[in-house]
């Protein structure tokens, strides 16, 4: 991991007293300069941080990590939100072919084992596409989940900094955001899903209190696994 100059608990004392703009700004053009990367899901509230980045640089890298699961409306509102921030760099990635092959033939991985499944369609080719990088941009929020609510705006997981610049903002202040820039929902949220992952794993939310209470519903599970350690 490259070195700034400056230590984890002061960027976060630093960065706790910043707006999600200038936060972005200042890892984007000082503390990680072409070392970063924002890793985007096209989910529920991606279009906050996209807007953002679009507003310091179109052609700033942003990876997205298609599983092969996702839902047609997930791939039709990339492309419009592509269009619309008129972003340049899009890093589309993909599982393993030769991982699908050996763990997944019959495509029925993720009702067998969610773990392995997201193993290999997300932090397996996640891992590989971060290694240019010292640092990755996520899109969490602390109302989202108990677990999430403890993070931190800056973060190391895997010896990558992982940085949050949403993670103390209110799910008011993202729906204000969205309608102070005119700025159009995911097709599937106004359906009742309020976050957004693979088909098979993504349900109607089934409680409003709780964004993520449709993803693996039935299960323990509420992360896929590629901000663990």
């Amino acid at each position: 991991m490259d070195q700034i100059n400056i230590s984890l608990k002061d960027l976060n004392l630093r960065f706790q007293k910043q707006e999600a703009n200038e936060i972005l700004y200042e890892s984007i053009n000082k503390f990680f300069f072409k070392k970063i990367v924002y890793v985007c899901s096209f989910g529920a509230e991606s279009a906050v941080i996209l807007h953002l980045i679009s507003n310091i640089s179109k052609d700033f890298p942003v990876i997205f990590l298609n599983t092969g699961k996702l839902f047609d409306e997930t791939l039709n509102y990339r492309n419009d939100l592509i269009k619309l921030f008129d972003l340049t760099n899009i890093i589309e990635i993909y599982p393993n072919k030769f991982d699908l092959k050996k763990h997944d033939a019959n495509e029925v991985l993720w009702k067998e084992d969610h773990n392995k499944c997201c193993e290999i369609r997300k932090v397996n080719p996640l891992k590989k596409a971060l290694k240019p990088y010292t640092t990755w941009i996520s899109g969490r929020k602390g109302y989202h989940s108990n677990e999430r609510r403890e993070k931190k705006v800056l973060e190391i997981v895997n010896s990558k900094f992982v940085l949050s610049p949403l993670i103390n903002w209110s799910q008011n202040k993202i729906t204000e955001y969205f309608e102070n820039f005119n700025i159009p929902k995911h097709p599937l949220y106004k359906k009742g899903y309020l976050s957004i992952g693979c088909r098979n794993c993504t349900v109607i939310s089934s409680d409003s209190n709780n964004v993520r209470s449709g993803r693996w519903s039935n299960t323990n599970k509420t992360e896929c696994g590629i901000h663990k350690n």
